[in-house]
């Protein structure tokens, strides 16, 4: 089985974050944002269709062709992120997302 954070973003140590998102890969997405909503705790999907199956690009590539970007939009989740975001709010994320899974 697959640990429930597959892919973790994190920037390399000799540099510092400026995400806009915070996006994980995760499995059984709608359970897992339907635990963080119950909590408060909003979510986003913002790349729900890979860039070739969108209408513009779809005459552009086979059906099926991208097997891994289909697989990953239906895993990937964004997480609170902005400026604001204080301390206690991150905790208060981390140990949601923690008890979710």
């Amino acid at each position: 089985m697959l640990e429930p954070f597959r892919v973790l973003p994190w920037p390399q140590e000799d540099r510092t974050s400026v995400f806009a998102q915070y996006t994980l890969r995760v499995q059984d997405r709608d359970r897992l944002q339907a635990k963080l909503k119950e909590q408060g705790i909003p979510t986003a999907v913002h790349y729900p269709v890979p860039l070739n199956e969108q209408p513009a690009y779809r005459q552009l590539c086979c059906p099926g062709c991208t097997p891994v970007a289909s697989r990953i939009a239906t895993e990937v989740m964004s997480l609170p992120m902005h400026a604001d975001l204080t301390e206690a709010d991150q905790q208060r994320i981390v140990t949601a997302l923690k008890a979710s899974v």
